[in-house]
C-alpha cells in the first residue's frame, strides 16, 4: 500500500523562502567581491612611486585676465628636470626596463617632445629612480594667457617580456609654465 505525505504549504514556503533569501544573499556577497576586485584594478608589476622636478614645482592658484586657475602645480622655469621613482613589485628580477617620458601642450597635439630611458635592471621590491634631463617647455603662460603655458606629462613603462616586464603602466600629470610667478620661498 502507498503512503501519502502531506506537506503543510505554510511551512513549505517558509523554507523555500528562507532558502531564496539565503541564495540572494550568496549572489549579493559574490558580487559585491567581484565589483571591488574590478575596482581596485591589478597591481602594476613596476609601480610608479613618485615625480619631482628640478627646479621645485609649486602650487598656486593663477589668474589670467578673468579665468582663474585654483590650485595650479606651476613651474617657473622654461627647462627642466623631471625625476621619476619605480619599484619592482613583482618577485621576480627585472632588467631593461624602457621608460618613456611625453610632454605635451594641452589643446596643441602638434607640439609634443619624447625621451626613452631604460633602467638596467630591477631586484624584486627594489625601487629606481629614472631622470630626463633638460625638458624644454614647449609653452610659457608669461602672466598672460590660461592656456598657452598648460602642459601634460605622461611616463609610461613599456612592456618587454625578455627582461621580465609584460605589462604596460603609464600615469599622467598636468602642470602650468608660467616664468612670470614667483616661487612663495622666493617672496620671503
Amino acid at each position: 500500500m502507498a503512503k501519502i505525505i502531506a506537506i503543510n504549504r505554510k511551512y513549505f514556503t517558509l523554507i523555500l523562502s528562507a532558502f531564496l533569501v539565503c541564495l540572494i544573499g550568496i549572489a549579493g556577497v559574490t558580487l559585491w567581491k567581484t565589483a571591488q576586485a574590478s575596482a581596485n584594478g591589478p597591481v602594476p608589476e613596476v609601480k610608479m612611486l613618485g615625480v619631482a622636478v628640478e627646479p621645485s614645482s609649486f602650487t598656486q592658484d593663477l589668474t589670467y585676465g578673468t579665468v582663474t586657475i585654483k590650485s595650479s602645480q606651476v613651474i617657473n622655469a622654461n627647462k627642466f628636470d623631471l625625476i621619476a621613482t619605480v619599484q619592482n613589485t613583482t618577485g621576480g628580477k627585472m632588467s631593461n626596463i624602457p621608460v618613456e617620458l611625453e610632454v605635451s601642450l594641452v589643446g596643441d597635439n602638434a607640439q609634443k617632445v619624447s625621451k626613452i630611458g631604460t633602467l638596467p635592471s630591477l631586484d624584486p621590491g627594489a625601487t629606481a629612480r629614472v631622470a630626463f634631463r633638460d625638458i624644454k617647455a614647449l609653452g610659457d603662460a608669461a602672466g598672460k594667457s590660461a592656456t598657452a603655458g598648460q602642459h601634460k606629462i605622461t611616463l609610461r613603462i613599456k612592456p618587454n617580456a625578455e627582461g621580465g616586464i609584460t605589462q604596460a603602466t603609464e600615469a599622467s600629470f598636468f602642470f602650468n609654465v608660467d616664468s612670470t610667478v614667483k616661487a612663495p620661498n622666493a617672496a620671503k
